[in-house]
């Protein structure tokens, strides 16, 4: 469930600036990590700098790696299975601006919140985008540069403005 609290936002986004203005690596930075996101057993490694809107509705399940200079758009949850890998300047976002009747309005604003899922062994390619509403599915790869406007389905290859399907994978 998401959790929109403004106080909580001031004091993680104060701690991120902390974790990017000093300079933190290796060890040091995951843990610093671990405590921003509270981690527990979880390998998560994102390479600074990234923002995040909110930083307590982004879920991590297993090994997760990210490159330097992600956007995440937490305004409602963002899921990431295990093993999956983003790289440099991906975005990923919760908002959407479009009226359809079935996604629930936030109270404050004229937008509209989607969460995000991210299936296990999932990379998605530098420079990506991935809008509010979609779910990449399983053993998917989205090609570099890419804008993700729709639901990818478990085994594909996606590319493009907006992304299509490029090929399927066999399941093995």
């Amino acid at each position: 469930m998401a959790i929109r609290d403004e106080k909580q936002k001031n004091v993680n986004q104060k701690f991120l600036r902390k974790i990017i203005n000093e300079c933190y690596f290796g060890e040091d930075l995951k843990e610093k990590e671990r405590e921003l996101f509270n981690l527990k057993n979880q390998h998560v490694y994102i390479e600074p700098p990234f923002q995040f809107d909110y930083g307590t509705n982004i879920h991590f399940s297993g090994r997760f790696y990210a490159n330097r200079d992600c956007l995440f758009l937490d305004t409602t949850d963002i899921y990431f299975g295990s093993n999956v890998t983003l790289g440099p300047r991906v975005q990923i976002y919760t908002t959407d601006h479009s009226h359809p009747s079935d996604i629930k309005r936030s109270k404050n604003s004229a937008i509209y919140l989607r969460q995000v899922v991210i299936e296990d062994n999932v990379f998605i390619g530098g420079g990506s985008i991935i809008n509010a509403g979609v779910t990449i599915g399983k053993n998917s790869v989205v090609a570099s540069g890419s804008v993700v406007t729709k639901s990818v389905l478990p085994n594909t290859l996606v590319g493009g403005v907006p992304a299509k399907v490029i090929r399927t994978f066999d399941e093995d």
